[in-house]
């Protein structure tokens, strides 16, 4: 069954490589834009203080695929894209979903419609939109981020996921469904599904996204062998999904010892996903613990990081400061800096032995007294597999400080300016 949808009216370095914005796509190509959501950008009413959330839009003719992964937010009722420039709030312009979603859901993907006006403002002036969560303590806004446009395509299915790496997978179609004489409808010709499962501790972490799928209703974990059926033994989601959407990911607290089970033994296990029209499964898929690989997104904050500038004669003769490099550490263990001083480029490496590269593609002012956000293309420069194995953008976003000194300056003297910032890693 085709899921339907509905219409809504109505400064770094110089000598980093720079390279020219990407030119405005003809109709029908996709374009992908982004934000960087916290409670402090929210205008006119406080936000949640310590929320967090990343957005990215597909957009492809009048079809806008959209992908939602927030952290420390309640349980979101409503996510929209608003018209207004960062420090104003404006009307909604495309929804999201509008029904509160189940307890421990973390992410969504989905596709609306969009008419031909709003996308041809979206594409030609992203900035002057914001996208903005909404949770039961925060009904005016609770994170909010105003829209970014890439340099490439990423995977909006790394966006839901998350960061972690996923040890258990599971494809899931009609033709796993057991039928039994209760009375329930099995098996959703139309649909498929893909489930990335992280058992731990007294958690079961997970992301199914899906196709060819009614308004899904639930997801479970059931112990049973291929060809039988058996009974739930993790609940990850209940309650009826906003219809548009294609996908979800969250955590939900499950027995230790079922967590263990599952882990050591998955082929003994299966997922399924419920719809309205099949409450008695529409898609099933055995788990598996072979290995695979998945697309993953990561947001990692500056923990504490200084902009690093030293006084330089100007071509005017004058010395002023520029920039010498910069060094950070972000959430995660993630080290930020450059890999040659006075000459970069930009680096960050993870503990895991991941590490990216960075050009910069664009810079957006973010005010005085705050170093520009930016969007930077990725190079892999360390381990194939890890955290930041998959990035090909960075985005530098929600800049605190950071600014160079002004003024006459010591040839060869440094400052240290601290600063924050948002750095969100897509692939």
């Amino acid at each position: 069954m085709s899921i339907r949808k509905f219409m809504i009216s109505g400064a770094l370095l110089a000598s980093v490589l720079i390279i020219d914005p990407v030119p405005a796509h003809a109709s029908g190509d996709e374009v992908y834009l982004a934000a960087g959501l916290r409670g402090a950008n929210e205008v006119g009413t406080p936000g949640d203080a310590d929320g967090r959330s990343t957005v990215v839009l597909k957009i492809s003719g009048n079809e806008v695929t959209f992908a939602a992964r927030w952290n420390k937010v309640g349980a979101p009722t409503a996510g929209h894209v608003h018209a207004g420039a960062k420090g104003a709030n404006g009307d909604v312009r495309l929804e999201f979903f509008a029904k509160p979603l189940p307890k421990g859901v973390l992410g969504v993907t989905g596709t609306v419609k969009a008419s031909p006006e709003l996308v041809k403002a979206l594409l030609d002036n992203p900035g002057g939109f914001y996208a903005n969560l909404h949770d039961a303590a925060h009904p005016k806004g609770a994170v909010r981020g105003q829209l970014h446009r890439l340099s490439k395509p990423i995977d909006l299915n790394g966006v839901l996921h998350g960061s972690q790496q996923a040890t258990l997978s599971a494809r899931a179609d009609a033709a796993q469904e057991v039928q039994e004489n209760d009375g329930k409808k099995r098996g959703d010709e139309d649909g498929q599904a893909t489930w990335w499962l992280s058992p731990d501790g007294a958690s079961i972490a997970y992301t199914a996204h899906w196709s060819g799928l009614g308004p899904v209703t639930d997801g479970h974990v059931h112990k049973g062998a291929p060809g039988t059926n058996g009974p739930v033994v993790a609940d990850l989601f209940a309650g009826a999904l906003p219809e548009n959407l294609t996908g979800v990911a969250g955590v939900t607290p499950v027995s230790s010892k079922t967590v263990k089970r599952i882990a050591a033994d998955p082929g003994r296990y299966y997922t399924n996903l419920h719809t309205a029209d099949f409450a008695g499964g529409a898609v099933r898929g055995q788990l598996s613990g072979a290995p695979f690989t998945h697309p993953r997104a990561l947001t990692a904050d500056v923990l504490r990081g200084e902009q690093i500038y030293t006084c330089t004669q100007q071509p005017s003769g004058a010395y002023a400061f520029t920039q010498l490099g910069v060094t950070a550490k972000l959430r995660r263990g993630i080290d930020h800096s450059f890999v040659t001083p006075g000459s970069g480029p930009p680096q960050w490496i993870a503990p895991d032995g991941s590490a990216v590269r960075g050009a910069v593609v664009t810079r957006t002012p973010n005010g005085d007294g705050n170093i520009p956000e930016l969007l930077l293309n990725a190079t892999q420069s360390g381990a194939a597999t890890g955290m930041l194995a998959h990035t090909t953008q960075i985005l530098r976003l929600n800049t605190t400080g950071g600014v160079a000194p002004t003024g006459a300056c010591q040839p060869g003297s440094q400052a240290k300016v601290p600063y924050g910032a948002d750095y969100i890693f897509l692939g």
